[in-house]
């Protein structure tokens, strides 16, 4: 076995070639656990090789690590190799409670809002049925039911009448049935003056019937013969004859 040793002024090489035959054969050296090339002279730790930590991030070497090592990020940036931006603890929203941490940034919401910065309100209100057309509205975990008008309707869920409202409910249905029953009235009226008429021939308002046009035929003469009188008297008054009257002036003293 031959060895041949180049020396440069950086670098110090060092080879090992085996004649085999009319050549020979490279065979690397075996370095420490710690290095490797053909020099030794180059760290086999991997955070040294591949550097992957970013923004300042401190590199350890982890064999029971998925990748083989851990980043330590400094404050304000997460993520695997550190390269995201944690942002700051202002963007909680409607009162949120920042959590900040070497690795992340969280917002702890109060009750009634959720989203990664507490900016959604929880519809509590999607579960919520009021009655009487009242309205649901929802503020910070609580919930109440908005009658249209307090004054005829009450309760949790705008369930209670009052005794106003219960009292005008009865007259209005007084009076539809007394107006469906007028109405139910004449039409069974109308039905059966028909079925009287047409179905057995009996007319009971025939007799009103002549009756009234009877009236209604004397009423119409009389008055003809009124209006006749009155055209006759105008006649003759106009045939009456015309009188001319003298007037004779005396002078009493004459």
């Amino acid at each position: 076995m031959t060895t041949t040793a180049t020396t440069t002024t950086d670098i110090t090489t060092i080879s090992h070639l085996v004649s085999y035959g009319n050549g020979s054969i490279f065979v690397a050296p075996t370095c420490p656990s710690q290095s490797l090339g053909t020099s030794c002279n180059i760290s086999s730790n991997l955070c040294t090789m591949t550097q992957p930590c970013l923004n300042s991030a401190t590199c350890h070497t982890n064999a029971s690590a998925l990748l083989g090592y851990i980043c330590a990020c400094v404050t304000g940036y997460s993520g695997t190799n550190c390269e995201y931006d944690v942002p700051s603890c202002s963007h909680c929203l409607n009162g949120g409670k920042c959590n900040s941490t070497a690795n992340e940034t969280t917002c702890t919401c109060p009750t009634g809002k959720l989203g990664g910065h507490c900016q959604y309100e929880v519809d509590i209100c999607a579960n919520i049925t009021c009655q009487n057309y009242g309205v649901c509205s929802s503020s910070y975990g609580n919930w109440s039911c908005e009658c249209i008008n307090p004054d005829f309707y009450s309760g949790t869920y705008c369930q209670i009448k009052s005794s106003s409202l219960r009292v005008k409910e009865i007259v209005s249905r007084s009076f539809a049935c007394v107006a469906i029953g007028c109405i139910s009235t004449v039409i069974g009226f109308v039905i059966l003056m028909d079925v009287l008429k047409y179905g057995f021939h009996i007319n009971p308002s025939e007799h009103d019937l002549e009756s009234w046009k009877a009236k209604k035929n004397y009423h119409r003469r009389k008055e003809e013969r009124h209006r006749a009188d009155e055209r006759q008297k105008k006649y003759n008054q106009s045939k009456q004859p015309i009188l001319a009257i003298r007037f004779s002036y005396i002078d009493a003293a004459t």
